[in-house]
């Protein structure tokens, strides 16, 4: 069954040419298993997982977690020191327990997040729940345009806004360029672009490829 789905809003200038891809013959709808959060999810040609979903806030290892009924002290990735991430200063993404491997994908591999006109690089720093899709920390929403503290800046370190983003956020993750851990937000830009980049520059260069219906992996 061929793709239908099609990104909407402003997503599509950053996107660019990249939506050209879900007519590749080679590109794979992910429809298992169920995931809350999820609108869509395919694999592209070269292996990186396409996905739109909701952002709900991830909290753990930041300042906030005391604010936060579910937020943990530790990160499932640590950092080249062995410390747990801090939600509050880095770009992080979540991925559900037990799918990731199935996808070649490890902790610390980078990704792309787009909302609107707005994208942030960010590492992949924590495992939730297998049923669901769709998370990211403190720092990744506010590069996104979403400010979850109030006041972050005063002596009382701010007060947070348990709200993510309830839709159309995008995701990219480039399997297997993390090195096994988190890292600053530089280094996921620095990776990120370059990748990102190559994406693109292959999405422009598919040209006269044949258009047969595109096989689910269920």
């Amino acid at each position: 069954m061929a793709i239908t789905y099609k990104p909407q809003g402003l997503s599509v200038l950053i996107l660019d040419s990249i939506p050209t891809l879900f007519l590749h013959p080679k590109t794979r709808e992910i429809t298992t298993p169920a995931l809350i959060g999820r609108k869509f999810m395919c694999k592209f040609p070269s292996g990186q997982l396409y996905f739109e979903s909701k952002l709900d806030l991830d909290t753990d290892g930041s300042a906030y977690i005391s604010q936060d009924p579910s937020g943990q002290a530790s990160t499932s990735a640590k950092d080249a020191g062995g410390k747990s991430l801090d939600a509050d200063l880095i770009n992080y993404f979540v991925l559900p327990g037990g799918f990731y491997p199935q996808h070649g994908i490890q902790l610390g591999d980078i990704g792309v997040v787009i909302y609107g006109i707005r994208m942030a690089y960010a590492c992949f720093g924590d495992v939730g729940p297998s049923n669901k899709l769709g998370e990211g920390s403190i720092a990744l929403h506010r590069d996104l345009g979403h400010e979850v503290i109030v006041g972050r800046h005063t002596a009382s370190g701010g007060r947070l806004i348990n709200a993510g983003i309830s839709s159309g956020v995008i995701t990219i993750v480039f399997p297997g360029s993390g090195n096994g851990h988190g890292v600053r937000n530089q280094e996921s830009a620095a990776i990120g672009e370059r990748l990102f980049q190559k994406l693109l520059k292959e999405a422009e260069s598919i040209g006269d490829f044949p258009l047969p219906g595109v096989r689910n992996i269920g």
